[in-house]
């Protein structure tokens, strides 16, 4: 049979199915558009790969050099307490925390020894402590939470947020072993653009918090050796607290 449509009847049908499928296909482009935006703003960093990222980072280091802001919130005890001073580390196993407020307080490992001077609280007593190496025993707070991670901790990711003006990722690790551990959880800041730790945040077992935030860090800056050596002053009481 002949389609008896007329040539214009024909036309008019072409058009409106032309008019149709740029619909659809404006409809869809816009529908892909939005889609593709979802993921990007929906998608979660991968918390394992931030914290390789910043064990990377840290191997590639022999010395970190940083001024220090701490920060000991105690909930129970109703506490704030904020100090300041220079966070020296040399790899392996040479750290020190020295304070510039409160002055003359320090934290000391010298690769054998950890030395605990805190003349602001205690000015008649030194505790030091023979290094073996295990978890939670080093007071140096970057390299204990970035020595063999995947193995020693759950990770997840936090949020995204800044160190001064720097973007950071944060990431929670919790220990998989918790015996003889002085903390429960760790929240590390790690940079976005040099993976390094800016930021510490320690759950400690008695119920403080513990945040250690790092400026002006210095990767493989000279360190002089006598930053690491500690002599206890005369009339101070030295305890030894080795287990």
């Amino acid at each position: 049979m002949k389609d008896g449509r007329t040539g214009a009847q024909a036309h008019g049908r072409t058009d409106a199915m032309a008019r149709g499928c740029t619909a659809m296909l404006a409809g869809a482009g816009l529908f892909l558009g939005l889609l593709a935006a979802v993921p990007l703003a929906a998608q979660t960093p991968d918390a394992g790969g931030i914290l390789d990222g910043a064990a990377a980072a840290i191997g590639r280091a022999t010395t970190l050099r940083a001024d220090f802001t701490q920060r000991i919130h105690d909930q129970m005890l109703g506490t704030d307490e904020t100090s300041s001073g220079e966070f020296l580390e040399q790899r392996p196993g040479r750290f020190a925390m020295r304070w510039h407020h409160p002055a003359g307080d320090l934290i000391l490992a010298d690769g054998r020894v950890l030395w605990v001077y805190l003349p602001s609280s205690a000015p008649k007593q030194v505790v030091r402590t023979d290094l073996t190496g295990k978890p939670g025993q080093s007071a140096d707070f970057v390299e204990e939470f970035l020595d063999h991670p995947r193995q020693r901790f759950t990770v997840t990711w936090v949020r995204a947020d800044t160190v001064g003006t720097r973007p950071a990722q944060v990431i929670a690790l919790v220990p998989r072993a918790t015996t003889n551990l002085p903390y429960e959880r760790a929240q590390l800041w790690v940079d976005e653009a040099d993976s390094l730790v800016r930021r510490v945040e320690i759950n400690e077992g008695s119920g403080a918090v513990r945040r250690i935030t790092l400026d002006h860090l210095r990767v493989n800056a000279p360190i002089p050796a006598s930053s690491f050596r500690f002599t206890p002053p005369a009339g101070v009481r030295v305890v030894d607290a080795t287990e």
